[in-house]
């Protein structure tokens, strides 16, 4: 279990020329966390399952090299405090092969790095097609070696996925070799120990 406050926290959307509204919006509540996540590459919910047809219709690279172009984007407009689920492309299953994806991922992640962002393992995608938490245990290792801090989320839609597997999160995060976690507090990290 994780003690602590309910914190006012908002999980917000970028794609470019978002800045016109949601700089404003970002300015004028004071959230304790801002997550920066990518939902939408052009006008295609690519993780909506209404639209989920339309991959057969695309190349997985193409995709995902999109999408981490637009990572770029979040990162530069530097307004997020925490990176949201980062590999969600795969949400379907939709994969790149692990040497692939390290060459597209590493340089974003590099920049997440030198930005001082924290990023997400978020524990939803257990509960989606890819059975596997955001990030893959790839992408937290090439976090790990970067000192990318890390936060928990459930991605809940419903009450009783608060915390969804966080204890098999948090045995993740040990194995690729992190001690601690960070909370935010009025949009400043506060790090503490891994629990248990």
């Amino acid at each position: 279990a994780f003690p602590g406050r309910v914190r006012l926290g908002i999980e917000a959307d970028f794609y470019p020329g978002c800045d016109r509204g949601l700089v404003p919006l970002l300015e004028a509540a004071d959230f304790d966390l801002v997550l920066g996540s990518i939902h939408f590459i052009g006008d295609w919910g690519f993780d909506n399952p209404a639209t989920r047809d339309r991959w057969s219709q695309t190349d997985i690279r193409a995709v995902w090299t999109r999408y981490l172009e637009l990572m770029r984007g979040l990162i530069a407009l530097n307004r997020f405090d925490a990176i949201s689920h980062f590999d969600l492309p795969k949400k379907f299953g939709h994969r790149l092969p692990d040497a692939e994806l390290r060459e597209l991922a590493a340089p974003v992640l590099d920049r997440i790095a030198d930005a001082g962002r924290a990023m997400e393992l978020n524990t939803g995608g257990l509960r989606k097609p890819v059975a596997e938490p955001y990030p893959s245990r790839l992408i937290l290792s090439l976090m790990r070696e970067r000192n990318i801090p890390i936060l928990f989320g459930s991605d809940a839609h419903r009450p009783d996925e608060v915390g969804y597997a966080f204890a098999d999160a948090v045995r993740l995060a040990r194995d690729a070799g992190y001690t601690e976690s960070v909370r935010f507090r009025n949009r400043r990290a506060e790090a503490a120990p891994l629990p248990g």
